[in-house]
């Protein structure tokens, strides 16, 4: 198939606790060499960036209930999802499945324009794409903090088990005080051999030191490169 006129898309995929992130997307993100690639939020996230640089990320009314109005107008409008999205408020299927459906219906948008998509995944993000990768053009998953386990809910196989099936190139990096699966959790689980582990000296909140910030934006430009 002829790649002519295509784009090339970084994919960056966040944690729920978006407005936390802020400051580790502008260091990651910030003069990235993207060797062609432009970088784009999910749908719902952008709605969420919009929305918080409206009225901030503090405000009850807003955050618990314009905001999901808005995100249900994109979802039912924009993606047509009404089945998807009757099912999340009969509370059928949980707020990480309705997200993974839609993103899932997003990419599969996405990839008629695109020739070559890498994801930069954030915590719940990570659940999200590396559970779907197998089914959608993904080229390859970068990882900021992989929730393993929940620190009061323990294990959940919809976390880890697809990972065992993962046959996308996929690189986490972890940190080794991460209460949602730390350095201690390396031989816990079942990983495909697609699966790289790199840890860094953080907890969930991924607070880099200079030298592992430069890892991680060493590895995403490394990867980026290969479809220069």
């Amino acid at each position: 198939m002829s790649t002519k006129g295509k784009k090339k898309y970084l994919l960056v995929l966040g944690r729920e606790a978006l407005d936390r992130d802020s400051n580790l997307y502008q260091e990651v993100l910030g003069n990235l060499q993207l060797s062609g690639f432009e970088i784009v939020f999910d749908p719902m996230d952008r709605i969420r960036f919009a929305f918080m640089r409206k009225v901030g990320p503090g405000k009850f009314l807003g955050k618990h209930l314009l905001l999901p109005l808005l995100r249900a107008v994109y979802v039912v409008l924009v993606q047509r999802q009404l089945v998807d999205f009757l099912l999340f408020i009969m509370k059928r299927i949980s707020s990480l499945e309705f997200r993974t459906r839609v993103v899932s219906t997003y990419i599969q948008r996405l990839s008629d324009q695109t020739s070559h998509l890498v994801v930069l995944a954030r915590s719940a993000g990570s659940i999200v794409i590396s559970s779907i990768a197998n089914q959608v053009a993904v080229d390859y998953i970068i990882c900021l903090g992989y929730p393993f386990k929940h620190p009061e809910e323990g294990e959940a196989a919809f976390r880890t088990a697809h990972l065992a099936r993962l046959d996308k190139p996929m690189m986490i990096f972890q940190g080794e005080r991460d209460p949602y699966g730390g350095k201690d959790m390396v031989n816990q689980y079942n990983f495909s051999p697609q699966i790289q582990l790199s840890f860094v000296d953080v907890d969930h909140d991924f607070n880099l030191n200079e030298q592992d910030l430069l890892r991680v934006k060493t590895e995403i430009e490394r990867v980026l490169m290969k479809w220069e």
